[in-house]
């Protein structure tokens, strides 16, 4: 009896040595989003999936700064039965853009493809949208974790007045479900 306790205990011990060297994988984001002469740099993201009235969605910022997860929290707190769409949560890492708190852009992605998206560079009255048409967007994988690219399908969109816009981003990001 003590030695086949002395083995658990010793397979214990080594389930949990083993676990705690497996590296924990981490968000990745690395790319750029550039708006007339202005260049973010994006090294955070957030990625969250719901059902919504068009079918499983999943919203999904990038930035230059991780997102506030407590203003987050409240900005997205919905009621019982009100329904989940992209704007609750596009709306709510927006709100962080005009607080200054990061740059960068937001999209959702739908059952077919990119269905929305915005532009976070420039502050309050300087966000926009491109036609979805204007990016390619690659999915390798939705769930447990959103990994891909997003990009222009030139590096420079010409805006109109002078002014061009482009973006080039990969993630791997742990999707969070609500």
């Amino acid at each position: 009896m003590t030695a086949g306790r002395s083995m658990i205990l010793m397979c214990a011990g080594l389930v949990s040595v083993a676990t705690l060297s497996l590296p924990a994988q981490g968000d990745k984001v690395q790319g750029t989003v550039t708006v007339g002469t202005t260049t973010v740099s994006l090294t955070s993201g957030m990625a969250v999936s719901y059902k919504a009235s068009n079918g499983q969605l999943v919203s999904v910022v990038l930035s230059d700064k991780p997102v506030d997860t407590k203003a987050f929290a409240e900005d997205t707190r919905t009621g019982a039965g009100e329904a989940l769409v992209p704007a609750v949560f596009e709306g709510a890492w927006k709100s962080q853009h005009i607080g200054k708190k990061l740059s960068g852009i937001t999209f959702t992605i739908g059952p077919n493809g990119l269905l929305s998206e915005e532009v976070l560079v420039g502050g309050r009255n300087n966000t926009f949208s491109l036609s979805n048409d204007e990016y390619v967007l690659d999915v390798k994988s939705r769930a447990p974790r959103l990994v891909g690219t997003l990009k222009t399908k030139t590096p420079a969109i010409d805006l109109g007045g002078g002014r061009k816009a482009g973006l080039e981003a990969s993630f791997d990001l742990a999707v969070a479900t609500r």
